[in-house]
């Protein structure tokens, strides 16, 4: 597992070894490959309700992937307008806070080691039906990801910023 910074030191993203790209190049690569979309979609119908039709869903979500790339682009200074509490009855502003970035059904998921600083650990296509994390297989496994990541950031002392930067520096 490798950290890579992806914007201005204040978006990073995890590269795990058995991936080509870091989380947030993967994921912006997959929520544009078509074909990817309408076959998640297809074997995912029981969170989709009836009258949404799938390939109106696959083009709204292409639309919502560049919006997140926008609004990560032209708003960095403000990454925590994007990025909540990945519990929603979670209330303040904590450094290694499980976070969620989200536009519609897409998700990004990242811990938040200080203000508008974020390390994206994984994301996922997160259907209107669906409510818990754990409830399906590919939102566990980000859940299980985001988790072990701040553990590990924890093992090594890591519980600010500060100490993010000496860490990825060395």
């Amino acid at each position: 597992m490798k950290i890579v910074d992806i914007f201005a030191s204040r978006l990073f993203a995890i590269h795990y070894a058995d991936q080509k790209d870091n989380e947030y190049d993967r994921l912006m690569d997959l929520w544009n490959d078509i074909d990817y979309i309408v076959q998640f979609l297809k074997e995912n119908t029981q969170d989709i309700p009836p009258k949404l039709d799938v390939y109106q869903l696959a083009e709204d979500i292409l639309d919502n992937r560049e919006d997140i790339e926008d609004n990560i682009l032209y708003n960095l200074e403000r990454l925590d307008g994007f990025f909540k509490p990945l519990d929603n009855n979670q209330i303040g502003e904590f450094d290694l806070l499980r976070s969620k970035g989200r536009k519609n059904v897409l998700r990004l998921y990242a811990l938040r080691l200080s203000e508008n600083v974020y390390v994206i650990t994984g994301g996922a296509i997160k259907l209107p039906l669906q409510h818990l994390m754990q409830h399906r297989e590919h939102t566990r496994i980000e859940l299980i990801k985001i988790n072990k990541f701040k553990d590990y950031l924890s093992e090594q002392g890591i519980f600010d910023e500060d100490a993010f930067y000496e860490f990825i520096n060395e």
